[in-house]
């Protein structure tokens, strides 16, 4: 069986709060290669509460993103 993972394709990480024009340029290529992919694709999902500043990887990462809602 063939997989393809994508990882980190959240609207925070690509042009929000992480987000970099760098990211921003890969999509069109992300997008083609789901489309044209020949398996099954899982795609991670990073989610976090309103309290994520308070622990302790917003400690380590004090920029708000993925929050749930």
């Amino acid at each position: 069986m063939k997989v393809l993972l994508v990882i980190d394709m959240q609207n925070d990480f690509i042009d929000g709060a992480l987000g970099t024009k760098e990211a921003v340029a890969i999509v069109p290529n992300v997008i083609k290669k789901i489309k044209e992919f020949d398996g099954v694709v899982y795609a991670t999902r990073d989610t976090h509460e309103e309290n994520y500043l308070d622990t302790q990887e917003g400690k380590n990462l004090p920029v708000k993103h993925c929050v749930r809602g």
